[in-house]
């Protein structure tokens, strides 16, 4: 792989990264009603919708130059189909769940990068398979820590920080990801990989359930995120009373989409109290045998 299609392919999600970001300003200026859908578009939006033309018609020149240095014939007449298919619709979106903007043509063209991004760095692989042995040996890194039970979920990222730490150069703690009701958290986010991590700490089986839901909320907010393409979910349940395949199933039927990897973490029961020390043995007290009389 030369100089020029490295530079090329991440000038291309530079370019990604900045058509995200545009159309996450266009959801905050979607109409609330139908009132506001009547009115003729603002200034801001018009603006916004030049600008979102600009990046995505170079996405799809770029694409296409990468996909023919790289001698790739299929991928760029799928590049030339696709331009044509979006030609009069090229800056057409639509807000979904209020949550994120949906745009056909860019989704295409992300995806056949996503397709070339793999060959340019199939580094990646091997690095996103280390990320994910230390993900599974979480219990191991707690024990070794001295934190056999954990009593909070800091207490479980703070430790496998340490780890990372040492295999990844770019290893970023609370990473904010800004979405228009609110910003969310996930544990780590290693660039190199293009990987966020979002760890749940589950105390019992009902417990689990919960930690599942506030799981679904962050995977509608992680999908459209343009920097990073594979999402871990951990999930330290303190015993064994969850199994890895039923908790996968349970997402499969949500949706979630491969970039989703479930990792289940078992724990070793809950924290044991301190033995309590001997009682102290106190002398008998003894009395005086009354006289009989």
């Amino acid at each position: 792989m030369g100089t020029e299609e490295q530079l090329l392919a991440e000038s291309i999600r530079t370019s990604i990264g900045e058509t995200s970001n545009v159309l996450w300003r266009l959801l905050q200026l979607q109409p609330r009603s139908l009132q506001e859908a009547d009115e003729d578009p603002s200034d801001e939006m018009v603006e916004l919708d030049e600008e979102l033309s600009f990046h995505i018609k170079k996405l799809y020149r770029d694409v296409a130059i990468l996909a023919e240095r790289m001698h790739l014939p299929l991928l760029c007449r799928q590049i030339s189909k696709a331009l044509n298919r979006h030609r009069d619709t090229l800056t057409q979106a639509s807000a979904v769940f209020d949550e994120y903007m949906e745009c056909p043509s860019f989704d295409e063209i992300r995806g056949i990068f996503n397709s070339i991004d793999v060959m340019i760095d199939g580094k990646d692989i091997s690095s996103i398979a280390v990320l994910q042995n230390i993900l599974e040996n979480t219990r191991k890194i707690l024990v070794e820590s001295g934190i056999p039970a954990p009593r909070s979920e800091k207490e479980i990222y703070d430790a496998v920080e340490k780890v990372l730490n040492y295999a990844f150069h770019d290893v970023i703690s609370q990473y904010s990801l800004p979405r228009p009701l609110k910003t969310y958290k996930p544990e780590f986010a290693i660039k190199s990989v293009k990987s966020l991590v979002e760890y749940k700490f589950s105390r019992s089986e009902n417990d689990l359930k919960t930690k599942v839901d506030e799981l679904y909320t962050d995977t509608r907010a992680y999908v459209n995120d343009s920097g990073y393409s594979t999402f871990f979910a951990v999930i330290y349940c303190s015993d064994q009373y969850a199994h890895i395949e039923k908790v996968r199933r349970e997402f499969q039927t949500s949706g979630i989409g491969p970039h989703w990897r479930i990792v289940l973490v078992h724990g070793g029961g809950a924290a044991q109290p301190a033995a309590s020390a001997p009682p102290i043995a106190k002398p008998l007290k003894l009395t005086a045998q009354k006289k009989q009389k």
